[in-house]
């Protein structure tokens, strides 16, 4: 076993704007775009907190964490719930380390000014409310009790990373729509999701981040979701976006509710691949050297050992 350990500092102004979520978590799950048999009446809101990352240790030196929301235990989370913690700093310096650089080599110019931070961080908050919602312990057709993490084996990481991401866009546009976050986030949000989908793949189709990022990016691009332009650059097609997202988040969540491997492992091998808009995207970002990933430096915790 491993384990891992994060410092930091409660940014307390930043928590109390996101309490809006927590408190809607039973709201968002009545409303999943899957079959109301499959839904939670009993979800517990997640305790979110923000912190100012000032250390961490052990096993965290591969790909930084922007956030963690535990434990993973599907008994655990039905009874107990779940917690969140968000590094805003880490959050603030992939932005603009990496998102960025990203941003202006990938995305289309008349949209480029649509990437922003607010967008990139309210995501991913919104991602981390949604590993809390949607099928966890399910009832199989022959009337068994189960969890998706036991059904899916091996699929499930990849299938849960990406039910997070793309319902968790799907989140913010139901909230936007109920007028409880800024209508300024309708068409940021998606062209700073596209721009990260970029930045997670490049992890690898192997992590399941990567696996789950492909999965959302090819089936947005079938959709004409996502536009790929001549030049070599991406923009949204916000005609065409919303019920794509919706369409996918009701594919995962009802594959996950009905413990489906077959339909997990046929949706995966077919979306999860390396295509040419992807790879020419990833050359490109690999001849302006535009890093994978950040290397935290912690000044604070130097001085205190020195």
């Amino acid at each position: 076993a491993t384990f891992e350990a994060f410092i930091g500092v409660r940014d307390e102004k930043a928590t109390a704007q996101l309490k809006l979520f927590g408190d809607n978590l039973q709201v968002l799950e009545q409303n999943l775009p899957m079959d109301d048999t499959y839904k939670s009446k009993d979800i517990i809101a997640a305790p979110i907190r923000v912190v100012q990352l000032l250390f961490n240790a052990g096993d965290v030196k591969g790909p930084q964490t922007i956030a963690f929301n535990l434990p993973n235990d599907e008994r655990i989370v039905k009874d107990r719930g779940t917690a969140m913690v968000i590094l805003k700093n880490v959050s603030e310096a992939k932005f603009k380390q990496i998102l960025n650089p990203i941003a202006d080599a990938c995305i289309a110019k008349e949209q480029h000014e649509l990437v922003d931070f607010e967008s990139f961080f309210t995501h991913t908050i919104c991602h981390e409310c949604c590993h809390g919602i949607g099928p966890h312990t399910i009832t199989l057709p022959d009337g068994r009790k189960s969890t998706v993490r036991l059904e899916l084996q091996d699929l499930h990481s990849a299938l849960e990373e990406a039910k997070a991401d793309i319902v968790g866009l799907w989140a913010l546009n139901f909230l936007i729509k109920k007028h409880l976050l800024p209508t300024s986030l309708e068409k940021s949000m998606y062209v700073s999701f596209l721009a990260g989908c970029f930045r997670s793949v490049r992890f690898g189709l192997e992590e399941a981040h990567g696996k789950g990022q492909a999965l959302q990016f090819n089936w947005l691009l079938e959709k004409e979701a996502f536009v790929f332009h001549p030049n070599e650059t991406f923009s949204v097609n916000f005609d065409k976006v919303e019920e794509a997202v919706e369409s996918l988040s009701r594919t995962i969540l009802t594959i996950q509710a009905k413990g489906d491997k077959e339909g997990a492992s046929l949706l995966l091998q077919k979306y999860c691949t390396m295509t040419k808009p992807l790879k020419v995207a990833l050359q490109k970002l690999e001849s302006i050297h535009v890093p994978v990933d950040i290397a935290p430096i912690f000044p604070v915790a130097k001085t205190l050992l020195e």
